[in-house]
């Protein structure tokens, strides 16, 4: 049964797109455009995409290829067309949010370019949610979601192996994509929790607990490690210097398995304490994000700074071998999935992307290595599920239109023109438009 909360979002994101959604031209074509596939390094200069409903059916040289005569144009002179961004370790508005609240989230997410979203952590409602959104009722990425965590720190429902059984039968049989994992879980019911997963076709990502540790995640299939989690515990990297033989063992035995690695590199920074707490003050995405939230964030950083168990040596440390592990694994063949745990601790969404994306190329990453983990690695990831993830026909038409091309320079992801979402047209200017509303929503007063 659908909350209340989910009964007025239907109503009030219905009321809110309708118009626009019967005013979408039934086919679009970008023109004289230079496209960025993302299948490889390359540029391909002058072509026309069309796009029909919500995907990509034509690509092609502007001299030669056909447009239908009611097609909308886009001028895409002087333009790079790019696939739609992933976010891979994102969170939904917790629990309790407002409607508005909601809406701004994901249009947040939305105006930065992001149209793929991976949930990961699930709360009651949520599954109506992704409905809402993934039906364009509510403008948002497309959205995956883990079901609720499975943590030795949370509900008996994951404190026991039967209990962990069921937990994961129940997700299932719910419809959510994936399971989460969550610091705690003891190895028994982590190994649990992976054979029934197993047994019933759902996968699992996350943390990876102590008692469980990296190589038996990797033996357990665990298909995504989150946050870089267990790498520099493997390594004995905590206060020392990364050591060159074990992390090319752990990058062998990490490819070797096909385990799919999600840095969230800036975020982390803050986790652990080795971020500067002033520049984050005035990071100027603040203004999007309920003032109370972001006064939260200084608080929990500066009691963490307090605690006298942090060690700031410690954390430096830790933050420039994360880097070190960063570099080794993508050059070493281990698949990167681009995620930035936003919203929480002055990861807000969307904005997140610029700086998330800064932290891999200073890590020493291409910018053609941190776009593909945005684009082509997650549409492999997910292709299960649809097909998306490169400027190709048949691809799901989630693209995103650049003033500059961001292989020279991972700073022009900033430099949109506009972002199309499952085959609707955002203009930068409506995209602006929305922000500004978000701004002057949280600048008012409460």
């Amino acid at each position: 049964m659908k909350s209340p909360l989910l009964a007025f979002l239907v109503v009030l994101a219905l009321t809110l797109t309708a118009p626009l959604h019967a005013a979408t031209p039934a086919t679009t074509a970008f023109v004289n455009v230079s496209v960025l596939p993302m299948d490889t390094e390359r540029v391909l200069k002058n072509q026309t995409v069309v796009i029909t409903g919500d995907r990509i059916v034509r690509l092609g040289d502007s001299g030669t290829t056909t447009i239908p005569a009611d097609a909308r144009k886009i001028d895409g002179t002087g333009k790079f067309l790019m696939p739609g961004l992933g976010e891979m370790h994102g969170h939904n508005p917790p629990l309790g949010s407002s409607p508005e609240y909601i809406r701004q989230i994901f249009f947040l997410f939305v105006a930065n370019g992001v149209t793929t979203f991976r949930g990961m952590q699930g709360w009651p409602g949520q599954l109506e949610l992704r409905d809402l959104v993934n039906s364009g009722a509510i403008t948002g990425p497309t959205l995956y979601l883990a079901g609720p965590a499975f943590t030795g720190n949370g509900p008996a429902a994951t404190r026991s192996p039967a209990a962990a059984e069921a937990r994961v039968r129940e997700q299932k049989a719910e419809g959510w994509d994936l399971l989460k994992v969550l610091p705690g879980l003891k190895r028994d019911v982590y190994d649990a929790m992976a054979k029934t997963a197993d047994e019933v076709g759902i996968r699992f990502s996350g943390h990876v607990p102590a008692d469980v540790g990296l190589v038996h995640a990797i033996e357990r299939r665990q298909e995504t490690v989150d946050h870089l989690d267990g790498t520099i515990e493997y390594l004995g990297a905590e206060t020392a210097p990364v050591d060159a033989a074990k992390l090319a063992a752990m990058v062998k035995l990490l490819r070797d398995s096909g385990t799919l690695m999600v840095p969230t590199m800036p975020l982390w920074e803050t986790i652990i304490g080795s971020a500067d707490l002033a520049p984050m003050l005035a990071y100027p995405e603040l203004r999007y994000m309920p003032r109370a939230e972001v006064e939260r964030w200084k608080t929990g950083y500066e009691r963490r700074l307090a605690d006298p168990k942090f060690s700031a040596a410690r954390a430096r440390q830790i933050a420039a071998n994360r880097k070190i592990v960063l570099k080794a694994l993508a050059d070493g063949g281990v698949t990167i999935l681009f995620g930035t745990d936003a919203p929480q601790q002055f990861s807000v969404p969307g904005f997140s992307v610029v700086r998330e994306m800064q932290a891999n190329v200073a890590a020493g990453l291409t910018p053609y290595q941190v776009l593909q983990s945005a684009t082509k690695n997650v549409g492999d990831y997910l292709k299960a599920k649809d097909t998306f993830g490169l400027v190709a026909p048949g691809h799901r038409a989630d693209l995103l239109l650049l003033d500059a091309n961001p292989l020279q320079a991972i700073g022009h992801i900033e430099q949109r023109a506009g972002v199309m979402l499952r085959g609707r047209w955002l203009p930068e200017s409506e995209l602006q438009a929305g922000l500004a509303q978000i701004a002057a929503a949280q600048a008012a007063p409460k």
